[in-house]
């Protein structure tokens, strides 16, 4: 009986809280639709991962510099296979298989409103609920979550881990140590500057112990490097050199200069642009929760020095130690809010709870709202909509990019149809456009060149339209009639190659 008694107890443990369960479901009502109404945060989300993937499933895709100087490992493009695969397979004219991974990474992103709940949980159940609802509705939680990046593949991996090495603390279960070390091994290797910045966890949770924490630590981080040694050898690498290469691009050679250098305090800029007036209460709420987790802040601090320290800045770069922040801002804030009610001698129960997640949710329109996050929403829109209007050619053979500003523009995912892509730029590209039509029936070029191409193109339409005619970048045109000469020395790849983009 007593046996029985204690099954009925394990079961009752185990089973998942209704809350979670409700604010999963809320997570992924956020998450879905984002997924769906959104394309890219940048670019790298296709040409060095879906891309490839697709690459590896047809037979044909773009090389950018990045792929030819191997400075990208292999592990995100063989996740992506799957999901690209199945797209594929049952819409092979359409975009699902763009759509697909966004939901799959969309879905696994559900670890980190879990990771909320658990750092919670260990306070109180409303400190649970407070920090899984920010988890789940939060703009930066809710809009990277569907992006196929290393920056969102790392945040995924690592703050569950981040929580599982907090549990760890508390139980001493190896297991808890193990998966969490693996997680942060897999967060590191999907995006390995990060690397200074998790060595803050894996010392809080080491500590001076070797073989109960240290042990399973360094297994499950190994274990996380491995699939990434393992998937570059399936493609005929040699694992980790591909870190080597990035580090001397971008560093010694100073590749990613090219795409913007920034001052130091340019992180804190932006954080204040985008937070504006909701940082008046997200300060102090920031600084109640760092007294819960000294951790979780000294780990967020590192990120934004480590990454303040690097010429090339983005935003994206820093998205662990902002939703750190967010996560911390959370907790803090139920401590907040009770410290208020204390003072005016209220009890704060669950319509002082319902009031703080509607401040929540409130400030997260705001930013979601307004400049800068705003823009976010329509990146990307443009180019695919003119994929589309490429693709939906009668006879379409061939597609030529005339003075397109971003090289690279053509992706050979996002067409999804067979055809030869050319390149054309430069001084000579009117000569080059009347000599070689044989080669291309389509063409995308900026509004202002739109009169450099041939008679015989003629105009289908512009994207994006509502903008003014300067601002319209991706204008197409067609001609009747197919193409007869093969792409040649205008090939969208050899071009790259030679301008080394």
């Amino acid at each position: 009986m007593a046996g029985g008694a204690g099954n009925v107890a394990g079961a009752t443990q185990r089973r998942i809280d209704p809350a979670l369960a409700w604010l999963l479901v809320l997570a992924l009502a956020f998450r879905i639709p984002i997924s769906l109404f959104t394309v890219y945060h940048h670019a790298d989300e296709v040409w060095q991962y879906i891309e490839p993937a697709y690459g590896l499933i047809t037979g044909d895709w773009i090389r950018t510099w990045d792929i030819r100087l191997g400075i990208r490992s292999w592990l995100i493009p063989l996740v992506m296979v799957g999901p690209v695969w199945l797209g594929h397979a049952l819409d092979p004219t359409g975009e699902l298989h763009l759509i697909l991974p966004r939901l799959c990474v969309a879905v696994a992103s559900l670890g980190t409103v879990w990771a909320g709940w658990s750092l919670g949980m260990r306070i109180s159940r409303t400190h649970a609920i407070t920090a899984a609802f920010v988890a789940a509705i939060w703009v930066d939680f809710a809009y990277f979550a569907s992006r196929t990046s290393s920056d969102t593949f790392s945040v995924l991996a690592i703050l569950p881990g981040l929580a599982l090495l907090v549990r760890f603390r508390d139980s001493a279960n190896r297991r808890d140590a193990m998966v969490g070390g693996f997680l942060l091994g897999l967060g590191f290797i999907t995006r390995f500057p990060l690397g200074p910045a998790l060595a803050v966890p894996f010392l809080w949770a080491g500590r001076a112990e070797f073989r109960r924490a240290w042990l399973p630590l360094l297994l499950g981080a190994g274990g996380g490097v491995l699939c990434d040694g393992l998937a570059n050898l399936a493609m005929g690498e040699t694992p980790l050199v591909w870190i080597y290469n990035n580090v001397f691009a971008n560093v010694v050679a100073d590749r990613s200069h090219a795409y913007g250098v920034e001052v130091p305090e340019w992180y804190f800029q932006v954080l204040i642009w985008q937070w504006q007036w909701i940082g008046i209460l997200l300060v102090p709420s920031a600084l109640l929760g760092l007294k819960r987790y000294p951790m979780l802040g000294l780990t967020a601090i590192a990120v934004i020095a480590i990454h303040s320290a690097i010429g090339h800045k983005e935003y994206r770069f820093i998205l662990l130690a902002v939703l750190l922040t967010i996560l911390l801002s959370a907790i803090g804030s139920v401590d907040l809010a009770q410290i208020l009610a204390a003072w005016r001698k209220r009890a704060f129960g669950r319509p002082g709870l319902a009031i703080l997640l509607g401040m929540w949710l409130t400030a997260s329109a705001q930013v979601a709202a307004t400049e800068p996050f705003v823009i976010n929403w329509a990146v990307g829109k443009a180019p695919l909509r003119a994929m589309r209007v490429v693709r939906s050619q009668p006879g379409f053979c061939g597609l030529a990019t005339y003075r397109i500003r971003d090289v690279p523009f053509v992706s050979r995912a996002v067409l999804n149809r067979k055809g030869q892509a050319l390149l054309i730029d430069g001084p000579q590209a009117p000569r080059l456009a009347a000599q070689t039509q044989p080669r291309y029936n389509v063409a995308v070029v900026p509004a202002e060149h739109r009169g450099e191409l041939p008679s015989a193109y003629r105009f289908v339409g512009c994207m994006p339209p509502k903008k003014p005619l300067f601002e319209q970048q991706y204008c197409v045109f067609r001609r009747e009639g197919p193409c007869t000469e093969p792409a040649g020395n205008l090939d969208y790849n050899a071009v790259l190659i030679r301008a080394d983009k």
